[in-house]
């Protein structure tokens, strides 16, 4: 079973941010989903992706 990838800016569309959002979250090391890059691109696994979503559901603080 091969690996699906969202790109970053299908990872701001459903953080509901933008991608620029999304690059300056990940210089600062703010908590973001994890993610490797390849070249110039930067990409989420997605299952790893939903797991990183499901920890915020049962956290109080709201991605923002």
């Amino acid at each position: 079973m091969a690996t699906e990838y969202l790109s970053l800016e299908e990872v701001s569309r459903r953080l509901h941010i933008s991608p620029a959002t999304v690059r300056n979250r990940l210089s600062r090391r703010d908590p973001m989903p994890p993610s490797i890059k390849i070249g110039r691109r930067r990409l989420f696994p997605e299952d790893k992706f939903d797991l990183w979503i499901e920890s915020y559901e049962e956290d109080s603080s709201v991605i923002r």
